[in-house]
């Protein structure tokens, strides 16, 4: 079967969030198009770019970077420079999963003012929605809310009804992040709606993890932790190791809010073994505010100081200005202080003066 055959049938099962059996059709895919032709030709380029994007899905960054940087060398050399630019932003996009997120903006800034240039529209859309959530990895939570909004518009005129879905979820978590739940709620019921149209079950899946931790936020324990293992139960069967871990990391901190702190441990610790399988800096140091919050509820005093001060040092090793606001939160309760950096990003404080602390 020839390369361009199997790319067809793998972007069906990419399409309905079958990533593994994508990237099974799309290395058979490779062997053909390097039988084909010359290893720059476009449909090795295409291959190895598609591979990247389900090894990213799946939290495979490390891998994903390297796949996508050799698809961007052979674009380059093949002069496809759209083809260059998809790789060199999802390569991007990569990085910043690995805590490299001040690289990932130069490179996503860069690559969204060559596509507008170039008058690609979609391209510039997808780039406008990578920098939305590059953003809110910085903690620019309100550049991220202005950028997620342009995205969205730049989607609809295209009639990309995907495209609007995913900056719908984008916007419910950054609402989430400035503390606004209600508006969060209503962005990620807006995905879900979408998503369930669309038969996106990767969309889905993040819809109901969003509107989980919307409902968390405002107290409906109950309703959240039924659309949280829902969400953790699609990623299962999608296989996507990262975002099971979030949702983890997410039912955790509602069982801490409901009193079953040894439980709530128990899915933190879950969820740091897979973001440390994935490389996720940003999720580990979510993984260590949660434990450290558990291990002080039970008393065990003595073992709570070391996440809590990883989570601070990690946060500003890589300049995550969110989460440092929340470890230190969290060290102004637990030791001593008071933390004064929510109001230098632009949020409130989070609510509480006590432990546990509802970390959105």
């Amino acid at each position: 079967m020839d390369a361009k055959t199997l790319i067809t049938r793998a972007q069906y099962q990419s399409g309905k969030s079958n990533y593994a059996g994508a990237a099974k059709i799309l290395r058979t895919a490779l062997k053909a198009a390097l039988k084909e032709e010359a290893p720059n030709n476009s449909l090795y380029i295409e291959c190895l770019t598609s591979i990247a994007d389900t090894q990213r899905m799946t939290g495979n960054y490390r891998t994903a970077a390297e796949n996508y940087a050799k698809a961007a060398a052979a674009a380059t050399e093949a002069s496809i420079e759209d083809a260059a630019l998809d790789a060199r932003l999802g390569g991007a996009l990569s990085r910043r999963a690995l805590g490299h997120w001040q690289e990932a903006l130069n490179d996503i800034t860069q690559i969204k003012a060559r596509y507008e240039e170039s008058g690609d529209h979609a391209g510039a859309a997808f780039s406008t929605w990578a920098l939305a959530g590059t953003l809110r990895v910085k903690g620019d939570i309100n550049g991220s809310i202005e950028a997620f909004t342009a995205a969205e518009g730049m989607f609809n005129a295209l009639n990309d009804t995907s495209g609007h879905g995913y900056c719908q979820c984008g916007l419910g978590g950054a609402y989430r992040m400035k503390g606004l739940y209600d508006e969060s709620l209503q962005c990620y019921t807006n995905a879900g709606n979408i998503f369930s149209s669309n038969k996106d079950r990767f969309g889905t899946a993040y819809s109901h993890c969003g509107i989980g931790n919307a409902l968390r936020m405002k107290g409906s324990y109950g309703d959240g932790l039924r659309h949280l293992k829902t969400a953790l139960n699609m990623y299962g069967k999608i296989g996507d190791t990262v975002s099971s871990a979030y949702t983890l990391w997410s039912i955790g901190m509602l069982k801490l809010m409901v009193s079953e702190v040894v439980t709530g441990e128990g899915f933190f610790e879950a969820a740091a073994a897979r973001f440390k399988k994935t490389l996720d800096v940003r999720g580990s140091i979510y993984a260590d505010l949660g434990i450290c919050q558990a291990r002080y509820l039970y008393r065990h005093l003595g073992q709570y100081k070391r996440p809590l001060q990883r989570a601070v040092k990690n946060a500003g090793v890589y300049s995550l200005q969110l989460e440092g606001c929340h470890a230190l939160k969290l060290h102004s309760i637990m030791e001593t202080g008071t933390p004064q950096c929510y109001k230098t990003i632009g949020i409130r404080e989070l609510q509480g003066n006590s432990i546990p602390l509802n970390i959105p």
